[in-house]
Protein backbone atom coordinates (compact mmCIF):
# COMPACT_ATOMS: atom_id res chain seq x y z
CA UNK A 1 0.00 0.00 0.00
CA UNK A 2 1.31 3.91 -0.71
CA UNK A 3 2.66 5.10 2.35
CA UNK A 4 0.53 8.17 1.94
CA UNK A 5 -2.42 6.25 1.96
CA UNK A 6 -0.94 4.33 5.14
CA UNK A 7 -0.48 7.00 6.93
CA UNK A 8 -3.82 8.18 6.31
CA UNK A 9 -5.65 5.21 7.38
CA UNK A 10 -3.08 5.10 9.94
CA UNK A 11 -4.65 8.74 11.30
CA UNK A 12 -8.16 7.55 10.69
CA UNK A 13 -8.29 4.42 12.75
CA UNK A 14 -5.89 6.04 15.54
CA UNK A 15 -8.17 8.64 16.33
CA UNK A 16 -11.25 6.80 15.75
CA UNK A 17 -13.53 8.04 19.46
CA UNK A 18 -14.41 4.58 21.64
CA UNK A 19 -16.88 2.37 20.48
CA UNK A 20 -16.58 4.02 16.80
CA UNK A 21 -13.77 1.63 15.50
CA UNK A 22 -16.15 -0.49 13.02
CA UNK A 23 -17.60 2.87 11.79
CA UNK A 24 -15.01 3.69 10.58
CA UNK A 25 -13.38 0.52 9.14
CA UNK A 26 -16.29 0.45 7.40
CA UNK A 27 -16.31 3.47 5.71
CA UNK A 28 -12.80 3.18 4.80
CA UNK A 29 -13.77 0.09 3.10
CA UNK A 30 -16.39 1.90 1.33
CA UNK A 31 -14.16 4.17 -0.28
CA UNK A 32 -11.54 2.42 -1.00
CA UNK A 33 -14.30 -0.24 -2.60
CA UNK A 34 -12.39 -3.70 -0.12
CA UNK A 35 -11.14 -4.14 2.93
CA UNK A 36 -7.46 -5.19 1.69
CA UNK A 37 -5.83 -2.90 3.86
CA UNK A 38 -6.90 -4.83 7.15
CA UNK A 39 -4.05 -7.06 5.76
CA UNK A 40 -1.04 -4.92 5.94
CA UNK A 41 1.04 -5.00 8.89
CA UNK A 42 1.45 -1.45 9.92
CA UNK A 43 -2.91 -1.50 10.03
CA UNK A 44 -2.62 -4.52 11.75
CA UNK A 45 -0.53 -2.95 14.01
CA UNK A 46 -2.37 0.21 14.27
CA UNK A 47 -5.30 -2.01 15.27
CA UNK A 48 -3.56 -3.84 17.80
CA UNK A 49 -2.44 -0.42 19.47
CA UNK A 50 -6.29 0.76 19.22
CA UNK A 51 -7.38 -2.10 21.25
CA UNK A 52 -5.03 -1.76 24.19
CA UNK A 53 -4.75 2.58 23.94
CA UNK A 54 -8.76 2.26 24.82
CA UNK A 55 -8.51 -0.40 27.36
CA UNK A 56 -10.94 -2.03 24.90
CA UNK A 57 -14.24 -4.62 27.07
CA UNK A 58 -13.98 -7.98 24.62
CA UNK A 59 -16.27 -10.55 25.31
CA UNK A 60 -15.04 -14.05 25.45
CA UNK A 61 -16.34 -17.52 25.73
CA UNK A 62 -19.94 -17.35 26.97
CA UNK A 63 -20.70 -14.14 28.68
CA UNK A 64 -17.04 -13.64 30.16
CA UNK A 65 -15.70 -10.06 29.60
CA UNK A 66 -11.98 -9.48 29.73
CA UNK A 67 -10.19 -6.13 29.31
CA UNK A 68 -7.37 -5.91 26.18
CA UNK A 69 -4.43 -3.89 27.96
CA UNK A 70 -0.28 -3.58 26.99
CA UNK A 71 0.23 -4.74 30.56
CA UNK A 72 -1.30 -7.87 29.04
CA UNK A 73 0.72 -8.52 26.24
CA UNK A 74 1.94 -11.96 25.67
CA UNK A 75 4.22 -12.09 22.79
CA UNK A 76 4.70 -15.27 20.31
CA UNK A 77 5.22 -17.82 22.46
CA UNK A 78 5.73 -21.90 21.24
CA UNK A 79 2.66 -23.64 21.30
CA UNK A 80 2.55 -27.48 22.94
CA UNK A 81 3.77 -29.96 20.99
CA UNK A 82 5.24 -33.30 21.81
CA UNK A 83 9.43 -33.63 21.60
CA UNK A 84 10.97 -34.04 18.78
CA UNK A 85 8.42 -32.98 16.60
CA UNK A 86 10.28 -29.54 15.26
CA UNK A 87 10.19 -25.86 15.86
CA UNK A 88 6.44 -24.89 17.77
CA UNK A 89 4.29 -22.31 15.96
CA UNK A 90 3.76 -19.17 17.45
CA UNK A 91 0.14 -19.24 19.44
CA UNK A 92 -1.13 -16.72 17.08
CA UNK A 93 -2.58 -18.93 13.85
CA UNK A 94 -2.41 -15.46 11.77
CA UNK A 95 -1.10 -12.04 11.74
CA UNK A 96 -3.69 -10.17 13.14
CA UNK A 97 -4.19 -12.71 16.01
CA UNK A 98 -2.57 -11.47 19.35
CA UNK A 99 -2.39 -13.04 22.57
CA UNK A 100 -3.34 -11.42 25.72
CA UNK A 101 -3.40 -12.15 29.70
CA UNK A 102 -6.41 -10.69 31.82
CA UNK A 103 -4.96 -10.89 35.30
CA UNK A 104 -7.75 -9.99 37.00
CA UNK A 105 -10.06 -12.83 35.55
CA UNK A 106 -6.99 -15.17 35.01
CA UNK A 107 -8.09 -15.33 31.73
CA UNK A 108 -5.84 -16.12 28.70
CA UNK A 109 -6.98 -14.99 25.50
CA UNK A 110 -5.82 -14.72 21.53
CA UNK A 111 -7.50 -11.17 19.86
CA UNK A 112 -8.13 -11.02 16.18
CA UNK A 113 -7.75 -6.96 15.60
CA UNK A 114 -9.28 -7.39 12.29
CA UNK A 115 -12.74 -8.91 13.49
CA UNK A 116 -12.81 -8.35 17.13
CA UNK A 117 -13.09 -12.49 17.53
CA UNK A 118 -11.89 -13.24 21.11
CA UNK A 119 -11.15 -17.17 22.27
CA UNK A 120 -10.01 -18.48 25.19
CA UNK A 121 -6.57 -19.93 25.44
CA UNK A 122 -6.75 -21.09 29.49
CA UNK A 123 -9.24 -19.44 32.00
CA UNK A 124 -6.85 -20.16 35.11
CA UNK A 125 -3.74 -18.69 34.70
CA UNK A 126 -1.89 -17.47 38.57
CA UNK A 127 0.95 -15.61 39.99
CA UNK A 128 3.57 -18.75 40.21
CA UNK A 129 4.11 -17.03 43.67
CA UNK A 130 1.27 -17.99 45.80
CA UNK A 131 1.37 -14.92 48.30
CA UNK A 132 1.35 -12.49 45.03
CA UNK A 133 -1.63 -14.84 44.07
CA UNK A 134 -3.87 -14.40 47.28
CA UNK A 135 -2.47 -10.59 47.25
CA UNK A 136 -3.66 -9.74 43.49
CA UNK A 137 -6.95 -11.85 44.01
CA UNK A 138 -8.23 -9.49 47.52
CA UNK A 139 -6.67 -6.61 45.16
CA UNK A 140 -8.80 -7.55 42.22
CA UNK A 141 -11.80 -7.68 44.99
CA UNK A 142 -11.41 -4.59 46.31
CA UNK A 143 -11.32 -2.79 42.49
CA UNK A 144 -14.80 -4.68 41.57
CA UNK A 145 -16.22 -3.31 45.01
CA UNK A 146 -14.81 0.39 44.02
CA UNK A 147 -16.05 -0.28 40.03
CA UNK A 148 -19.46 -1.02 41.48
CA UNK A 149 -20.01 1.43 43.95
CA UNK A 150 -18.44 4.56 42.13
CA UNK A 151 -19.30 3.94 38.21
CA UNK A 152 -21.91 3.26 36.11
CA UNK A 153 -22.84 -0.52 35.73
CA UNK A 154 -21.77 -2.76 33.00
CA UNK A 155 -19.95 0.35 31.37
CA UNK A 156 -17.01 -0.47 33.75
CA UNK A 157 -13.98 -2.89 34.02
CA UNK A 158 -10.77 -3.05 36.01
CA UNK A 159 -7.81 -5.14 35.11
CA UNK A 160 -4.85 -5.76 37.32
CA UNK A 161 -1.47 -6.79 36.64
CA UNK A 162 1.19 -7.24 39.11
CA UNK A 163 5.41 -7.76 38.90
CA UNK A 164 7.65 -8.80 41.39
CA UNK A 165 7.68 -11.45 44.02
CA UNK A 166 8.10 -8.90 47.45
CA UNK A 167 8.85 -5.31 45.91
CA UNK A 168 5.58 -4.76 43.85
CA UNK A 169 4.79 -3.36 41.05
CA UNK A 170 0.86 -3.01 40.60
CA UNK A 171 -0.97 -1.23 37.92
CA UNK A 172 -4.17 -1.35 38.11
CA UNK A 173 -6.42 0.10 35.15
CA UNK A 174 -9.64 1.10 35.13
CA UNK A 175 -12.01 1.38 31.93
CA UNK A 176 -15.55 3.23 31.66
CA UNK A 177 -16.88 3.36 27.97
CA UNK A 178 -20.20 4.98 27.95
CA UNK A 179 -22.04 5.02 24.91
CA UNK A 180 -25.08 5.88 23.52
CA UNK A 181 -24.86 5.93 19.69
CA UNK A 182 -28.52 6.09 19.02
CA UNK A 183 -28.70 9.89 20.87
CA UNK A 184 -25.47 10.56 18.99
CA UNK A 185 -22.91 10.82 21.63
CA UNK A 186 -20.15 8.37 23.65
CA UNK A 187 -17.39 8.54 25.69
CA UNK A 188 -14.67 6.82 28.12
CA UNK A 189 -13.20 7.19 31.35
CA UNK A 190 -9.52 5.54 31.66
CA UNK A 191 -7.45 5.76 34.41
CA UNK A 192 -4.06 3.64 34.74
CA UNK A 193 -2.59 3.57 38.24
CA UNK A 194 1.06 2.26 39.25
CA UNK A 195 2.01 1.37 42.81
CA UNK A 196 5.05 0.69 44.50
CA UNK A 197 4.45 -1.66 47.24
CA UNK A 198 6.62 -4.14 49.63
CA UNK A 199 4.41 -7.31 50.88
CA UNK A 200 3.43 -6.30 54.81
CA UNK A 201 4.62 -3.14 54.49
CA UNK A 202 2.74 -0.01 55.69
CA UNK A 203 3.17 1.93 52.91
CA UNK A 204 2.87 2.74 49.10
CA UNK A 205 3.29 5.12 46.48
CA UNK A 206 1.03 5.85 43.49
CA UNK A 207 1.52 7.32 40.12
CA UNK A 208 -0.49 7.82 37.32
CA UNK A 209 -2.89 9.27 34.61
CA UNK A 210 -7.16 9.88 33.82
CA UNK A 211 -7.97 9.98 30.48
CA UNK A 212 -10.97 11.25 29.25
CA UNK A 213 -12.87 11.39 25.80
CA UNK A 214 -16.81 12.46 25.01
CA UNK A 215 -17.79 12.67 21.45
CA UNK A 216 -20.95 14.24 20.18
CA UNK A 217 -21.85 13.87 16.28
CA UNK A 218 -25.92 14.86 16.21
CA UNK A 219 -25.76 17.28 13.17
CA UNK A 220 -22.14 18.22 14.49
CA UNK A 221 -18.82 16.29 15.41
CA UNK A 222 -17.35 17.89 18.83
CA UNK A 223 -14.55 16.24 20.88
CA UNK A 224 -14.06 16.92 24.61
CA UNK A 225 -10.28 15.27 25.38
CA UNK A 226 -8.39 15.81 28.81
CA UNK A 227 -5.14 13.93 29.90
CA UNK A 228 -4.45 14.83 33.30
CA UNK A 229 -0.91 12.96 34.64
CA UNK A 230 -0.26 12.61 38.37
CA UNK A 231 3.53 12.07 37.64
CA UNK A 232 4.50 12.82 41.48
CA UNK A 233 4.11 9.91 43.82
CA UNK A 234 1.44 10.05 46.21
CA UNK A 235 2.50 8.26 49.27
CA UNK A 236 -0.04 6.44 50.62
CA UNK A 237 -0.44 4.84 54.68
CA UNK A 238 -1.83 1.28 54.74
CA UNK A 239 -4.97 1.48 57.49
CA UNK A 240 -6.29 -2.26 57.77
CA UNK A 241 -5.44 -4.08 54.35
CA UNK A 242 -2.89 -2.67 51.63
CA UNK A 243 -5.55 -3.39 48.94
CA UNK A 244 -8.54 -1.65 50.61
CA UNK A 245 -5.99 1.11 51.53
CA UNK A 246 -4.67 1.51 47.83
CA UNK A 247 -8.08 1.53 46.14
CA UNK A 248 -9.47 4.10 48.82
CA UNK A 249 -6.22 6.84 47.74
CA UNK A 250 -7.16 5.92 43.76
CA UNK A 251 -11.02 6.86 44.83
CA UNK A 252 -9.97 10.23 46.68
CA UNK A 253 -7.75 11.14 43.58
CA UNK A 254 -10.21 10.41 41.17
CA UNK A 255 -12.96 12.34 43.07
CA UNK A 256 -10.69 15.44 43.83
CA UNK A 257 -10.26 15.38 40.01
CA UNK A 258 -13.90 15.00 38.47
CA UNK A 259 -14.56 17.64 41.18
CA UNK A 260 -11.92 20.24 40.06
CA UNK A 261 -13.80 19.43 36.44
CA UNK A 262 -17.34 19.78 37.76
CA UNK A 263 -16.00 23.39 39.14
CA UNK A 264 -14.03 24.99 36.12
CA UNK A 265 -17.35 23.62 34.22
CA UNK A 266 -18.98 25.96 36.62
CA UNK A 267 -16.78 29.12 36.62
CA UNK A 268 -16.83 28.44 32.05
CA UNK A 269 -20.70 28.63 32.18
CA UNK A 270 -20.74 31.70 34.40
CA UNK A 271 -18.03 34.02 32.82
CA UNK A 272 -16.40 32.62 29.41
CA UNK A 273 -19.86 31.08 27.68
CA UNK A 274 -21.40 33.93 28.88
CA UNK A 275 -19.41 36.19 26.95
CA UNK A 276 -20.11 34.46 24.24
CA UNK A 277 -23.32 35.96 23.89
CA UNK A 278 -25.41 38.93 23.52
CA UNK A 279 -26.72 40.26 26.15
CA UNK A 280 -29.78 41.43 23.69
CA UNK A 281 -30.57 40.98 20.37
CA UNK A 282 -29.68 43.99 17.80
CA UNK A 283 -33.11 44.75 18.67
CA UNK A 284 -32.58 46.09 22.28
CA UNK A 285 -35.13 43.73 23.56
CA UNK A 286 -35.03 40.42 25.19
CA UNK A 287 -36.35 37.47 23.12
CA UNK A 288 -39.75 36.03 24.31
CA UNK A 289 -39.37 32.19 24.67
CA UNK A 290 -42.68 31.86 25.32
CA UNK A 291 -45.25 29.88 23.25
CA UNK A 292 -45.77 32.10 20.50
CA UNK A 293 -49.43 34.20 20.71
CA UNK A 294 -50.62 32.83 16.84
CA UNK A 295 -50.43 28.93 18.05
Amino acid sequence: MESNKTKALHYFIKEATVGELNYVVDDIGNILGNKDFLQEPEIIETLRSYYETHLSHQTVTGDKKVVVSQKGRIESEPANEPEGEGDAEPTGSKPSEFTYLDQARGIKFTLDVTTGECKIVSDSEKHEDEAVQGFKESLVESVDKYIAEDYKQNSTLGSVSIEGSDALTIDIEISCHNLNHKNFWGGEWLSRWTVKHTLNSNDFELTGKIIINNHYFEQGNIQFNLDKSFDTPISGTVKGSAQESIIALISKTEETYQQSLEDLYEEIKDTHMKSLRRKLPFTGKSFDWGVPKLI
